[in-house]
């Protein structure tokens, strides 16, 4: 596997890696039983190969790079759930039974990131999206950044918008409550800073054009 660092300022322990799907899919699907079997289970419920591939290198960078890290080989390592922050089902959070280590990963098209971190943390990656998507979703945003982005010429809108999403779902996902309640709060903004929330530090990390990530930090 062929994850990389992404050149990118982070405090502490925290990294984050990027791979690419089309490079990495061979070796992720011969190491494909290094997963367990819930993650087996998953990756056959996919329908489409490439989905399969996007799942298959997601998994396996995030056991090598967690592996490599810990001093484990990848196929020991256990991986749980949290309860849902939301709800209290099993889908909240993964973690590692017993290691000091929290971990989030994400992938959109070709691209798939992992981030390591010793502080709960989350991260998203997507690809811009269309003028009528981001029509169509605006209204689910806090009303301050649907406010910023209709101040925006309309070319600058799906940047903007797609910024503003991968903040709040990296948020979102460092505190396993994920989409349940929406993307209304917290607010992170759309300008090419992101806002700090009460509790997380967001940070904009360098990928390839045409798509857009966040990574998020529980500060406490």
């Amino acid at each position: 596997m062929y994850p990389v660092p992404l050149p990118v300022a982070l405090p502490g322990q925290t990294r984050v890696w990027a791979a690419s799907v089309a490079e990495n899919a061979a070796a992720a699907t011969a190491r494909r039983g290094e997963l367990d079997r819930t993650e087996s289970l998953r990756a056959d419920g996919f329908r489409q190969f490439a989905d399969v591939d996007r799942f298959l290198v997601a998994h396996v960078c995030l056991r090598d790079i967690l592996g490599t890290l810990l001093g484990t080989p990848p196929a020991r390592l256990i991986v749980d759930r949290e309860p849902c922050a939301a709800c209290g089902g099993p889908h909240g959070r993964p973690y590692l039974p017993g290691r000091p280590v929290h971990f989030s990963l994400a992938y959109a098209g070709d691209l798939v990131v992992v981030a390591v971190a010793p502080v709960p943390v989350g991260v998203d990656v997507a690809d811009l999206p269309s003028h009528a998507l981001v029509q169509a979703s605006m209204a689910g945003l806090h009303e301050d950044e649907r406010d910023e982005l209709l101040a925006l010429p309309r070319t600058a809108r799906p940047t903007a918008f797609a910024r503003c999403r991968t903040r709040k779902e990296a948020v979102l996902k460092s505190t396993g409550q994920g989409l349940t309640h929406g993307t209304r709060q917290p607010y992170v903004g759309t300008a090419t800073e992101a806002a700090r929330t009460s509790e997380h530090q967001v940070y904009d990390l360098p990928v390839p054009t045409g798509r857009v990530a966040a990574l998020a930090l529980w500060t406490g």
